[in-house]
């Protein structure tokens, strides 16, 4: 049973609710978006891009203590990237002759980087200053067909410096 994060309502399948919303909410928030202004659109777009430059500076960090310090709240992404037919084969042939895979490395530093990224940007969302007690996980995907897809799953703790 599925809950919708804006209302609170219980009860819905799961795939009805998407995103974390019921159809209901989802469609009010379009409803929202459709009725912005030219001039709301471009402020918010502004405001993206603003937080988005001051995440690039946000320190990521595995130390757990770093001095004194507010703790604001968990962030974490996922970012799942799709190895193509070739990249597989490709990947399949150095598992049988042995050696180091540099699709595969290319792949997984690709979304490691997103995943670092993304998780700058949450943190700075929240007026985080850093964000601390970083982990990274990698996990590999498996449709049970030909498609593989790699994972990668960072989280931490945003944290805001005590002046």
């Amino acid at each position: 049973m599925a809950t919708c994060r804006n209302c609170k309502k219980s009860g819905f399948g799961i795939f009805e609710v998407k995103e974390g919303l019921c159809p209901s909410c989802r469609k009010a928030l379009e409803l929202a978006e459709a009725s912005k202004s030219d001039d709301q659109k471009k402020e918010e777009a502004l405001a993206f891009k603003r937080a988005k430059e001051a995440a690039k500076h946000l320190p990521l960090t595995t130390e757990a203590f770093v001095g004194e310090v507010e703790r604001i709240d968990i962030v974490a992404t996922e970012v799942v990237l799709g190895m193509n037919i070739f990249k597989d084969v490709l990947a399949n042939v150095r598992d049988i002759f042995g050696g180091r895979s540099g699709t595969v490395q290319n792949t997984l530093e690709e979304a490691r980087e997103v995943a670092f990224e993304d998780l700058r940007l949450k943190a700075a969302k929240l007026g985080a200053d850093a964000v601390i007690s970083v982990d990274i996980d990698y996990h590999s995907i498996s449709t049970g067909s030909s498609v593989n897809m790699m994972m990668v799953a960072v989280s931490g703790t945003a944290v805001r410096w005590r002046k």
